[in-house]
């Protein structure tokens, strides 16, 4: 404590740094210490590791300058983590994708198991390959009888609207819950709250689309926007890997979103009940108890290609 008043009291004279200030602080520091590593889960595409086990961390309002070991200190609060994952988005390497290309995405997820649809198997995996276009509208997967389905996604705005100028926290937000405001609940379902879905929305985008460094950075700061969400700091995806999530929970479940701790890319989504609920539909019914995990994914490789159904 002795040692950390003498800094402060050293740097008195030192304005406050503001958040744009010390993300590009943050930004410049990640990209100097990443160093490429082999692939090894994500094969499709360069994977980037902190090439030491302590980050500088650059913290506002407190005026002074700490090491942070990756993964060992919980973050303190939604804000830092959005700082820390937009920091480490912005230094990231533009992939360059071109508007005819697709993303393709493999991932691993829980089985489908109980309560027709609204609950997993945790004990078991299937495996999915996915390809959404570069700019986000269609999205692309087999079916069981080996052929190539193409539709458009939810939310219906994709990277390439959120990567119009300016591109900000609010900006993005905006956009997006401009796309969510006409889309209704199913029938017989309640509404779900505007803040649910923006929340549902930015971590569909974070694994199925191929969004440019800014854009991820502003979906990261748009999180600590939305009223409600919190942060999980020991978050497991469902390839076992350990990780800090941005976490909301609404009315009956909370949804988890996962990054690494090291270097904050997305790892995968978890979401759990947290309170019984019954769900209604022609033809059936689910009583849902709470602590059902509805939701376990995770995000094992991605690459860039020229047409849905190819692999990189």
């Amino acid at each position: 404590m002795d040692d950390l008043n003498a800094v402060r009291r050293l740097r008195r004279s030192v304005p406050e740094m503001t958040p744009q200030a010390e993300g590009a602080a943050r930004a410049r520091l990640l990209t100097a210490l990443r160093t490429p590593a082999p692939p090894r889960r994500r094969p499709a595409r360069p994977v980037w590791r902190l090439a030491t086990a302590l980050v500088l961390a650059v913290l506002a309002g407190l005026g002074w300058a700490a090491t942070r070991a990756p993964g060992a200190a919980p973050v303190a609060s939604v804000r830092e983590l959005s700082e820390w994952a937009a920091g480490a988005a912005e230094g990231a390497p533009d992939p360059g994708a071109r508007g005819d290309q697709w993303l393709y995405v493999k991932g691993l997820s829980a089985a489908p198991g109980a309560y027709s649809g609204y609950g997993v198997d945790t004990g078991r995996r299937i495996t999915s390959e996915v390809w959404t276009s570069v700019d986000g509208k269609k999205i692309a997967w087999y079916d069981d009888k080996g052929e190539l389905l193409v539709q458009y996604t939810h939310p219906g705005v994709g990277a390439a609207d959120l990567a119009v100028e300016p591109v900000t926290a609010q900006t993005v937000t905006d956009r997006l819950r401009a796309a969510l405001r006409p889309l209704e609940s199913s029938a017989g379902d309640p509404p779900t709250p505007m803040n649910e879905r923006l929340f549902q929305a930015i971590y569909q985008l974070m694994d199925e689309q191929a969004l440019p460094p800014r854009v991820r950075a502003a979906l990261f700061r748009a999180l600590s926007g939305i009223e409600g969400v919190q942060v999980t700091p020991d978050a497991v995806d469902a390839a076992g890997r350990r990780g800090v999530a941005f976490s909301y929970t609404g009315d009956w479940a909370r949804y988890d979103l996962i990054l690494s701790p090291a270097d904050y890319r997305f790892l995968g989504t978890y979401g759990v009940s947290v309170t019984d609920r019954a769900f209604t539909w022609t033809g059936g019914s689910a009583d849902v108890p709470a602590g059902t995990p509805v939701t376990w994914t995770a995000q094992l490789g991605t690459g860039l290609v020229d047409e849905p159904g190819r692999r990189p």
